[in-house]
């Protein structure tokens, strides 16, 4: 990564920092800028306004989910070492990056967001639904999950229980996915055609 990427990120850092404990409407560009340990010239050089900061702070954190998610269905591995790959979520450090920005308080700023983000958000959670949605065909290909339910229901079970997941670990540092795991095998044996205990 160049200078200038690096730069750059620190100061959304700063920003996803300031907006997380202040809020949008309390967070003042100069205390970006003072946080990112840059001028506010220097900000501007980089980011218009507020909102393109904010805006650019969340979609990195969404294509930050997306590029995981596509990471792991590339793996040489069975449905079920992929679906366990998306849960423990400690690679990328998406479990870090899921801390400062949750998908809660992201979404509680949604008449802040720019309708540019909208439409960049809805791209990448599209695509990567398709993407889980080819994770879940390959386990009805494997026999292990129950063809008669379409693939993009399970999709759905899948992120909404990958959300919870992750805010439970946020809650419970010392949690992490273990081989008997309640939440893994519950959604796990949901929809698998054979149970595993």
């Amino acid at each position: 990564m160049d200078e200038k990427n690096i730069k750059r990120n620190e100061m959304l850092d700063s920003a996803r920092f300031l907006f997380k404990e202040n809020g949008f409407h309390k967070t003042k560009m100069e205390d970006i800028a003072l946080r990112a340990g840059v001028g506010k010239g220097t900000l501007y050089e980089y980011f218009s306004s507020k909102q393109e900061i904010f805006d650019e702070a969340c979609v990195e954190y969404v294509k930050s989910i997306h590029n995981y998610v596509k990471e792991i269905s590339e793996l040489d591995v069975s449905f079920k070492d992929k679906l366990v790959s998306l849960f423990k979520g400690n690679q990328n450090g998406l479990e870090e990056e899921f801390e400062k920005n949750p998908v809660d308080y992201i979404m509680s700023y949604k008449n802040i967001i720019s309708e540019k983000f909208v439409k960049t958000l809805f791209e990448y959670v599209s695509d990567m639904n398709k993407i889980i949605i080819n994770i879940v065909d390959q386990g009805k290909e494997e026999g292990i999950v129950i063809k008669e339910i379409p693939s993009d229901i399970i999709a759905c079970s899948i992120v909404g229980t990958m959300g919870e997941y992750f805010k439970l670990k946020m809650q419970k540092k010392d949690y992490a996915l273990k081989g008997d795991d309640i939440i893994f095998n519950l959604l796990y044996n949901g929809f698998s055609v054979k149970k595993e205990i």
